[in-house]
């Protein structure tokens, strides 16, 4: 076991290696107020903390969001600390990076983990493409990735994505789509997350004329519109709970009832969903459905953060690059390439698109191009180089960040006052919060 940063084993493969046998392993939680839980780590990279983007999430205070990171690899397990505040201690050290190629314990805040390194080894399928549709990695996180989707996308098979925001979820989806024997057929797209809770039944499923007030005509819900092929419910972990049913009866019956409707419609949709969150945890603390979970996980896959394959970074770089200068010869500056390498990417390859959009306008190289939000809104003008979601996304992120301390504030902290004063769900208030807090609170 070493405490120093580890190699990536995502460098040590070449394209034409079709599977990678990496170490399996299970988790107990022997100390803590998870006691007793467990987990067997069966994806590259897994994480655990208090978080909703947490694999394995706890309920300890003193944990992080996102405290620590498991990642398997050929010659052992790699636990690395993701910016915690309290540590994570082995053998009474504090250690930010190890590889444990026997079992161990480690402690993060009041909790105990007992990590179990398996004698079996887990085989990563591995894609000989290093793009996906428009998606790009050679790292082997993305290529085991495009494997699995590669398999998947033919088939009728309902996809959930799951993954940070600006992973690149939506162009996952829409490569899904062109890939599958409905790509002829209509791609309709529903953020979940962007639709107030009393009109959601009504843009899932439509409504007839005169069904509410303000409905002076019938009109047909995303369900109907993508009859005949893909419909892609964004942000699906944001679906009010009182929604869960219906969507899970329509899923299942494979037909809606308009607001206001005396029959069913059938319907031939194929479902490909999104979430920032991890709905397998969410499940299991009941803010999610469980059975509608199962439904939509039938190919589940996880969508992994720019940062934990940095070896991807210039080759999208690149890409993004040619395209917007219109030069499929085009490289990258040396010395933009080494700040877009040095650089941790909270805002993920939409915040890369966003840097290398303005590098190539203004030709500017200094700091303040990777400022958070300063490179994902700085100017009205960056917005318009987005898709209406992806800017319409931006805008609510950062109105979000502003807004919602305030009102918690002027709550006094208290967190059903706050979301009383916001007028929305304590547990919709919940989840907005969660969203904007930094990985490490």
């Amino acid at each position: 076991m070493a405490s120093m940063p580890l190699p990536e084993f995502t460098h040590t493969t070449d394209a034409r290696q079709t599977a990678l046998q990496v170490r399996s392993a299970k988790l107990v939680i022997t100390k803590g107020p998870d006691a007793g839980r467990s987990a067997t780590i069966d994806q590259p990279t897994f994480v655990i903390g208090t978080g909703q983007s947490a694999d394995v999430r706890l309920s300890d205070p003193a944990v992080s969001r996102e405290h620590v990171r498991v990642s398997l690899l050929p010659n052992g397990v790699r636990i690395r600390d993701d910016g915690s505040k309290n540590g994570t201690w082995l053998g009474g050290v504090r250690v930010r990076e190890v590889l444990l190629s026997s079992d161990a314990s480690i402690v993060v805040g009041g909790t105990t983990i007992a990590i179990t390194v398996e004698a079996d080894n887990l085989e990563l399928q591995l894609s000989p493409n290093d793009r996906f549709g428009d998606a790009i990695g050679s790292s082997v996180v993305m290529r085991n990735l495009f494997a699995i989707l590669e398999k998947v996308a033919p088939t009728e098979l309902t996809v959930l994505l799951e993954g940070e925001s600006g992973t690149g979820k939506d162009v996952l989806s829409r490569a899904i789509h062109a890939k599958s024997a409905r790509a002829s057929e209509p791609m309709v797209v529903l953020d979940c997350g962007a639709i107030p809770e009393t009109l959601i039944e009504s843009e899932l499923f439509g409504h007839e004329r005169g069904a509410f007030t303000g409905a002076d005509k019938a009109r047909k819900g995303v369900f109907e519109e993508a009859n005949g092929g893909t419909l892609f419910l964004d942000e699906i972990g944001e679906l009010p709970v009182e929604m869960q049913p219906k969507l899970l009866r329509a899923l299942e019956a494979r037909e809606v009832r308009p607001i206001g409707a005396r029959a069913s419609k059938p319907i031939d949709v194929r479902v490909v969903a999104a979430t920032s969150r991890r709905l397998a945890e969410a499940a299991r603390t009941g803010e999610f459905r469980s059975d509608l979970f199962y439904r939509l996980a039938v190919a589940r896959v996880t969508v992994p953060p720019l940062r934990e394959r940095p070896e991807d970074v210039l080759p999208i770089a690149r890409a993004m690059l040619r395209v917007l200068r219109n030069d499929p010869h085009l490289e990258i500056p040396t010395d933009l390439a080494s700040m877009l390498e040095a650089y941790t990417w909270p805002g993920n390859v939409r915040e890369l698109r966003n840097v290398v959009e303005r590098w190539a306008a203004l030709g500017r190289l200094d700091r303040t191009m990777f400022d958070p939000l300063e490179a994902q809104m700085s100017a009205e003008d960056d917005l318009a180089l987005l898709t209406y979601h992806e800017a319409r996304k931006i805008v609510l992120d950062r109105f979000e960040e502003k807004y919602l301390p305030r009102v918690l504030a002027r709550a006094g902290g208290v967190m059903a006052r706050a979301a009383e004063l916001a007028d929305v769900a304590r547990p919709s208030f919940y989840r907005m919060l969660e969203r904007i807090r930094p990985r490490g609170e």
